[in-house]
């Protein structure tokens, strides 16, 4: 009777063993998945299109020509390199002198998504700042001498020929620009943007006997504001490469 108590023991040991032992394969890998922190990888992506508006304005109007292309490339979650490169050409009269500026700009920068997407959103709305600059030049095309006194006969007619008309080459300028932005996925890879700019003048070369008046890029500048504002409107194509965790 000691014999079968004692195989009775040997078998509920094991048995209990065996038993505890799957329990414990059962149980380790939901800890440690439970432990786990599971990181999501970061898509990477070239997103790359133009500037709607400028393409308008310029098939609307006689005195504007201009192009711009954005690109911007995601290398975070948040954070986006982001580049600008445009050409203007465009004529205007500011008081009495009518003029045109030609020229190209570039501008480097990155913007930070501020939006929290709903799971399958990919909206955008940014903050970012870039650092400018252009390469230009100012064709003075005629004036008009300002003569209140009426005491010149003639004065109000345009001087074209002559004294400091003619072209100013080899302009450039530097700016940077704080940027408020939101971009809408409108199907799949396609966003719809539109960002707002203030511009900050940093430093730009003087033609002899005039000033640049319009910037290419930064726009309008007068002798008593260095400060200037913009817009772009775009559409672009995102195109995925890659990812990371």
């Amino acid at each position: 009777m000691k014999t079968v108590r004692i195989w009775v023991f040997f078998i509920s040991l094991l048995g209990g063993l065996h038993w505890g032992h799957g329990q414990q394969e059962e149980v380790l890998p939901s800890i440690v998945a439970d432990n786990l922190e599971v990181k999501e990888k970061i898509p990477l992506t070239l997103r790359f299109g133009a500037d709607l508006s400028r393409i308008i304005r310029s098939q609307t109007s006689d005195d504007f020509n201009g192009f711009e292309a954005v690109a911007d490339l995601r290398v975070g979650e948040k954070f986006f390199l982001a580049l600008e490169l445009g050409n203007v050409e465009t004529t205007q009269q500011v008081e009495q002198v009518n003029f045109t500026t030609e020229g190209t700009y570039l501008k480097v920068g990155f913007d930070y998504n501020m939006y929290e997407n709903w799971e399958g959103m990919d909206n955008h709305v940014t903050v970012g700042l870039r650092f400018a600059s252009s390469s230009h030049s100012q064709f003075l095309n005629n004036y008009t001498v300002l003569d209140r006194t009426r005491f010149w006969p003639s004065s109000d007619i345009p001087i074209s020929t002559g004294y400091a008309t003619g072209e100013r080459p080899n302009l450039n300028a530097q700016w940077f620009e704080v940027v408020v932005g939101f971009k809408v996925q409108l199907l799949k890879n396609i966003y719809m943007g539109l960002s707002l700019r203030l511009n900050r003048l940093l430093n730009d070369k003087l033609p002899e006997n005039f000033d640049n008046i319009y910037i290419p890029g930064f726009n309008k500048k007068t002798d008593d504001n260095i400060f200037g504002a913009g817009f772009n409107y775009t559409l672009t194509y995102s195109l995925p490469f890659g990812s990371k965790k």
